[in-house]
């Protein structure tokens, strides 16, 4: 079902239509453009929390480096270390443990003997004699330096510092110190107001073969958050993001019990400089949120009064126009219903559908003019065709009646008396004979080119194969002192004249027949062929052929090419196939080499 509608609606439908579509597009815009702005500032915080939390961490790793310094004086208790001494050396750094622990945070502390054996803990002092394979232990045993880093311990990940400790100039062992880093997010927080957690991944405890047991969530557990309940949450939606976290930073935006949060990610390296886990960054932006969609609602809300404003000015300006085109589509309507082109638009615009208008009545007034011209031509043609046809009516009987009578007496003149006639007598008899057959010949192709132009087309399903057949068969039974090869399709169905093309075929194979009566195995053949989408049907043979530079002669009535002057013919045929095959809305050329054949191609529409 079709359904109308005038350009005028088609108008307003549109403005309507791309107003909405604008706001909508709009709307998205500015929402993603307001979300991705979010989420950029988002993740240059969580770049700067992640150097807030390296700077803090590098500003207990030096005070750790004091604290190892000032130890590393202290004779009371690198004398007791050096003796091996262990309870002496317990009783001298319990006081200055305690002092450690209250006032820098410091949980651990190490004496570790030049093997690499822990001489005493004074954080637990009934744990001693185990080996360190720790890499802060490591690399200061190597360097013969202080070196400090994050590392996993079996009960908690600290940030450790080790140095080489002397006596009167001789190396006597190590002495570690550490902290674990759970005020760092802490300290963090009350500095950004963003809330911090660790999240280290499965494989990485289980390398250390770690105590901890920390909350676990898919291939993470999470350490020291300062907010754990929603980390717990969160980290159950963002477990890819967890995964990049390690590798780069990164921040999604996620929407936790009506509350909307971004988080940021980052990779957090230990004193192997292995990526250890992934430090962790989410604040809450619902109050963001919301003011992000206000500013979007305002946005939009600007936007469709500008819109409106717009194509109410719009209409107004273009109201005229469009009742002029209204008037000019009904105008139209009437001229192609009555075909009354006398009345004349009333024009009051001078935009574009005004000129249109203008040049609509000048169109009038041509076609007044046209018609008035037209009507003049078609007494002219009818008068025309009246000549035609009366010269028809004179090749059919006035010119035909005396030849007639000069065929009959020459036939006469050669029956009877042809034996008193000398060589030169008999030479003329049969010249006269011969022109007055030829006369008739012409006759009857001009008669067939004037029917070919006159008479109305009768379009019926034509088999073109059949009828090529039955002409071929004619032509074969006229020269039956000939053998000639012919070969044509099955079926070639078309829509046409059947009398018509059936005098195509004629004059086409007609020729070919002719024009192979020199060859000694005359092959002829009809058939079609696809080419672009449109069936091309021709008519071949490899007789006299002809020089392509005379193929413009070919279809003009009464022109004969140079080689054909000793084989009969009128000069009519092809001319009439020409005009049949026009009629038809198709069109006939043909290709040939000059002793090698022809071949004549035609289409119909």
């Amino acid at each position: 079902m079709t359904i109308f509608m005038s350009i005028k609606g088609r108008m307003i439908l549109s403005a309507t239509v791309i107003m909405l579509l604008s706001a909508l597009v709009l709307g998205v815009y500015s929402y993603q453009n307001q979300v991705r702005q979010l989420q950029h500032r988002f993740k240059d915080l969580a770049i700067n929390d992640h150097r807030l939390f390296e700077t803090i961490l590098q500003s207990d790793a030096d005070g750790l480096r004091r604290a190892l310094t000032g130890l590393s004086r202290l004779e009371p208790l690198l004398d007791p270390f050096a003796r091996g001494d262990r309870a002496v050396l317990l009783a001298a750094v319990q006081p200055v443990f305690t002092e450690l622990k209250n006032q820098h945070n410091i949980t651990h502390m190490y004496f570790i003997s030049l093997q690499g054996e822990v001489f005493l803990r004074a954080h637990k002092p009934e744990q001693f004699g185990d080996s360190l394979e720790r890499s802060t232990y490591l690399r200061a045993a190597a360097t013969r330096s202080t070196a400090t880093g994050l590392e996993m311990g079996r009960n908690f990940f600290s940030l450790r510092c080790v140095t080489p400790v002397y006596l009167h100039g001789n190396q006597i062992g190590y002495l570690e110190v550490a902290e674990e880093i759970e005020h760092i997010f802490e300290q963090m927080k009350h500095i950004t107001g963003n809330d911090f957690g660790l999240f280290l991944p499965a494989s990485y405890l289980k390398a250390y073969d770690s105590a901890l047991r920390p909350d676990a969530e898919g291939d993470f557990s999470l350490l020291y958050p300062t907010n754990r309940e929603t980390f717990l949450l969160l980290a159950g939606r963002l477990n890819g993001l967890l995964s990049r976290g390690l590798e780069n930073f990164a921040v999604e935006h996620t929407r936790l019990a009506r509350e909307e949060y971004l988080v940021g990610v980052g990779p957090i390296y230990d004193a192997f400089d292995k990526t250890a886990g992934v430090l962790v960054t989410q604040r809450n932006i619902t109050l963001l949120y919301d003011s992000l969609w206000r500013g979007v609602v305002s946005s939009l809300a600007g936007f469709v009064t500008i819109l409106v404003v717009g194509n109410a000015l719009l209409y107004l300006s273009m109201r005229k126009s469009l009742n002029l085109f209204q008037s000019l589509h009904q105008h139209i309507r009437n001229i192609t219903q009555s075909w009354d082109i006398k009345a004349r638009l009333r024009i009051d615009t001078r935009d574009e559908i005004g000129e249109l208008a203008t040049d609509l009545n000048r169109l009038q007034d041509e076609m007044q003019n046209m018609q008035t011209s037209m009507q003049q031509r078609a007494n002219e043609l009818a008068a025309a065709n009246q000549e035609l046809e009366s010269f028809g009516y004179s090749l059919s009987h006035d010119l035909r009646s005396p030849l007639t009578k000069i065929t009959s007496s020459a036939e006469i003149l050669r029956d009877s008396y042809v034996s008193r006639l000398d060589d030169n007598g008999r030479f003329l008899l049969d010249t006269l004979c011969a022109g007055c057959k030829q006369m008739d010949q012409l006759i009857d192709a001009i008669m067939a080119l004037a029917r070919s132009t006159r008479k109305e087309l009768e379009l019926e399903t034509v088999d073109l194969a059949a009828l090529a057949r039955e002409v071929a068969a004619d032509c074969a039974l006229a020269n039956t002192n000939r053998t000639v090869y012919f070969s044509a399709p099955d079926q070639v169905q078309v829509k046409g004249d059947e009398q018509l093309l059936r005098l195509v075929l004629t004059n086409l194979l007609g020729n070919a027949w002719k024009y192979t009566q020199e060859q000694s195995a005359p092959r002829i053949e009809f058939g079609v062929e696809e080419r672009t989408g449109q069936q091309v049907f021709f008519v071949r043979d490899n007789g006299l052929g002809f020089d392509m530079q005379e193929a413009g002669n070919l279809f003009q009535p009464f022109k004969r090419l140079s080689n054909t002057g000793k084989i009969g013919g009128t000069g009519i045929g092809l001319a009439t196939a020409q005009k049949i095959i026009q009629r038809h809305g198709g069109r006939i050329w043909a290709v040939g080499k000059e002793g090698q054949g022809a071949t004549f191609f035609f289409t119909l529409a």
